[in-house]
């Protein structure tokens, strides 16, 4: 899931699917905190959500290089700029965790052969899992949200 997750390097999200990143900005925070290194970023969302119709504003999910597919994800999330919650949690995995993902995230952000090959190998794997929900087939729908 780790090296799935790194699709992350492009595209993007509505403000809605990041509010809890940017409600708690420039609350508790003390200057030099370590908390603090990331505040711009969140700032810069905040001003970007604030000014749109119920979040409906899109930011790019890498801001670094969000047309390139990269590691540049990882090293976002190793500095704090992951924009979804569920994203940035990678980063601080908690100790004793079946799977060291913290570390995971570092190696990736250090090691884009590393990224591309788990990557790689983790999509394939992927592929050649049974559709669930107990359904014999699958479908692919014309509307991700809406079952055809």
């Amino acid at each position: 899931m780790v090296a799935l997750s790194g699709a992350h390097t492009i595209g993007k999200a509505r403000c809605t699917t990041f509010s809890a990143r940017i409600a708690s900005v420039g609350v508790g925070v003390s200057a030099g905190s370590s908390a603090n290194k990331d505040m711009g970023f969140l700032q810069s969302l905040q001003q970007l959500c604030a000014g749109s119709a119920a979040g409906s504003a899109l930011a790019h999910l890498d801001l670094a290089t969000p047309a390139t597919f990269d590691n540049q994800y990882y090293i976002n999330l190793l500095s704090g700029d992951g924009l979804l919650p569920s994203d940035q949690a990678l980063a601080s995995s908690p100790a004793g965790a079946t799977e060291d993902v913290a570390a995971l995230v570092a190696d990736y952000a250090f090691d884009a052969a590393l990224f591309f090959d788990d990557f790689a190998a983790s999509m394939l794997r992927m592929g050649r899992l049974a559709p669930g929900g107990g359904r014999a087939a699958g479908e692919v729908r014309r509307n991700c949200r809406v079952v055809n």
